[in-house]
């Protein structure tokens, strides 16, 4: 069997003993100082060590934050006009009026298109998602449904949706005011996510038409040790538009993935409840047994494995014996993509990255 098919058969509960992994890096150079310590030069080399079950892809809109470095497909969407490269200033425009530098190797956006609303309410009377009327989806999936033809059956090929309703609406008015907003006039913030949640809505129903066989959808909605935002919040303001998202992907029939760092114990119910089937990436910073317990029936579990103290600070020998614990812990009777709890930062030793994918081998 293919590791798309083998990893499909553990989202959909149909094999308990097989154990999916992938290993993400933050960026291309850290992944390839790996490869060159193995004497490898490509990053599929790379991904066939790791045994990764999983390639990433990303429509031209969101090409900027995923594939930055993609030169061929940041010359695309530049070309069919869904971002603009300012390369005296070294930055990049998204459709959002978003910046980002063209060299930066982590995502730190540097404009806010809405700054000022609270004061301005007006600003939004001018302000557009990016056209995705009918005409456009060719356009914007094309390179995407080239890495689906290409990848396929080798990998289970994911559409990125990072960046969700919550992230793209603090970006886009500056994360205090947004904050602000949602207290002082939660009617203004709720006209701002109405406009990223339509958009999500119309991607979301898309992928499934284009044959991507998990949905996925982002939102950083915790810290090291709480929600962003209470869980009040959480159900009045995000939890009925994740829903509508959630919803668009289930009308072709396909699981949905959840991207979200931090302590979100709390919304876990929530997610279920509109019908989230993999939530990504499981923390340290949550009770993994307690996970495991509670919501295992409910839920597939992507990641685990520590990357802020262990991964980063421990030695190769404690990383494997970790590795293998968390193993045993979210994968027992299956329901499991084992992996990093967040992406491989710079501040990992390469030993102790190939102690993770020894110890992942181990236990398959």
């Amino acid at each position: 069997m293919t590791r798309e098919q083998l990893t499909l058969d553990v989202i959909n509960r149909k094999n308990t003993t097989y154990l999916p992994s992938q290993i993400e890096f933050a960026n291309l150079n850290k992944k390839m100082e790996l490869a060159h310590a193995l004497g490898m030069r490509t990053e599929r080399e790379v991904d066939e060590y790791l045994g990764n079950h999983i390639f990433w892809t990303a429509h031209l809109d969101d090409v900027p934050t995923h594939e930055l470095h993609n030169q061929k497909k940041m010359e695309e969407a530049a070309r069919e006009g869904r971002c603009r490269i300012d390369t005296k200033r070294n930055r990049v425009i998204d459709g959002w009026g978003m910046e980002f530098e063209l060299d930066a190797t982590g995502y730190n956006n540097l404009a806010h298109p809405l700054e000022g609303l609270e004061d301005e309410p007006e600003l939004l009377d001018t302000y557009h998602a990016p056209d995705v009327s009918e005409d456009k989806m060719d356009m914007l999936f094309r390179s995407a449904q080239e890495d689906l033809k290409t990848y396929s059956g080798d990998y289970l090929v994911m559409m990125s949706g990072y960046n969700g309703i919550w992230e793209k609406s603090y970006n886009i008015v500056g994360m205090e005011d947004f904050m602000c907003l949602l207290i002082t006039e939660p009617d203004l913030a709720c006209q701002v996510m109405d406009v990223i949640a339509d958009y999500k809505i119309a991607m979301a129903r898309e992928t499934g038409k284009r044959g991507f066989k998990v949905g996925h959808f982002g939102d950083d909605l915790g810290t090291q040790v709480s929600t962003i935002v209470s869980e009040e919040i959480f159900v009045k303001y995000f939890k009925p538009r994740y829903a509508k998202v959630f919803a668009a992907f289930k009308e072709s029939g396909i699981p949905v993935q959840m991207h979200s760092c931090g302590n979100i114990t709390p919304f876990i119910p929530h997610l279920i409840d509109i019908g989230l089937d993999i939530l990504e990436p499981v923390q340290t910073c949550m009770d993994l047994n307690f996970l495991k317990k509670e919501y295992g029936k409910d839920l597939i579990f992507y990641g685990g494995v520590d990357t802020q103290e262990l991964l980063a600070f421990k030695s190769p020998e404690e990383v494997r014996e970790q590795t293998l614990r968390t193993i045993d812990i979210l994968g027992k009777g299956g329901g499991y993509i084992c992996g990093p709890s967040q992406e491989i930062m710079d501040n990992v030793p390469v030993k102790n990255v190939i102690a993770l994918a020894e110890a992942i081998r181990e236990s398959r």
